[in-house]
């Protein structure tokens, strides 16, 4: 997949929390995240294990996007963040939104697991997503960790408040993961 993938905050922050970033980083030849996304990494109340964690992040494997504010890609950031560009009037925080503009204006993919707010954007804007747990999946197949270790990760992200579709990584994968690549992916995934 060599498709630029944005990372939204809850997504990005899922691995930070668990002390799981080398997954990202043995995945991935870098992540963008967009700057807004950093700015709510770094506001003062995130945990600071959140922070430390992100800071470890190998140097250049972390690219920080700007939109700037006469760009096409604020345009549509703005559009998203403020629901003018739903059916219904779904608005996105502003982290989502960035990383959905992004996202649509550079043929890009975006990393949410915020289906609630992103998965209207993602179909009517024909955007493929990638989520926390289709990472895990893929982290498994390449052998970077086991299955027992995805599971670990995947309830201590519950633990620390991330929203997750199962109460374990193996109910995922028997259940959804194959779906989740259907739905969301034009192409295979990695």
């Amino acid at each position: 997949m060599n498709k630029p993938i944005f990372y939204d905050t809850d997504c990005l922050e899922s691995f930070l929390f668990v002390d799981a970033g080398h997954i990202l980083e043995d995945l991935f030849s870098k992540i963008i995240i967009p700057e807004q996304v950093y700015n709510e990494i770094m506001v003062e109340n995130t945990p600071p294990i959140v922070k430390t964690n992100f800071k470890k992040l190998k140097e250049g494997f972390v690219e920080i996007k700007e939109i700037t504010f006469t760009s096409k890609e604020y345009q549509a950031y703005k559009s998203i963040e403020k629901g003018f560009w739903s059916k219904t009037g779904q608005i996105c925080g502003s982290g989502e939104a960035a990383a959905i503009a992004l996202a649509h204006l550079n043929k890009g993919i975006v990393a949410s697991n915020n289906l609630r707010d992103v998965y209207e954007y993602v179909e009517s804007l024909d955007i493929e997503m990638i989520t926390s747990s289709m990472i895990l999946t893929q982290a498994v197949k390449k052998d970077i960790i086991s299955k027992n270790t995805a599971n670990s990760l995947y309830v201590s992200m519950i633990d620390k408040g991330m929203s997750l579709p199962y109460d374990s990584y193996y109910d995922y994968y028997d259940n959804l993961y194959e779906n989740d690549c259907k739905m969301f992916l034009k192409d295979d995934f990695l």
